[in-house]
């Protein structure tokens, strides 16, 4: 895969997926984040199926990616 603007910008948004789909496993984080940032826990909850789609997406996006590159 060619190092451009698109790829560094998938890998900062896989990056992200991922981070986002470890801490919604950790139990200790997701109490941190609950009693740190109650207003914004209520709204927005860690939850492992929209985490793993967000991951899919961003992985599937990757392959559009590297399959655009290779024409």
């Amino acid at each position: 895969m060619k190092i451009n603007f698109e790829t560094i910008i998938w890998f900062i948004f896989f990056l992200d997926a991922l981070a986002n789909v470890i801490f919604c496993r950790s139990i200790k984080f997701n109490d941190w984040y609950i009693k740190n940032f109650p207003r914004i826990s209520f709204h927005f909850p860690l939850a492992l199926g929209w985490s793993l789609l967000y991951l899919l997406m961003t992985i599937w996006i990757g392959f559009l990616i590297y399959r655009m590159q290779l024409n």
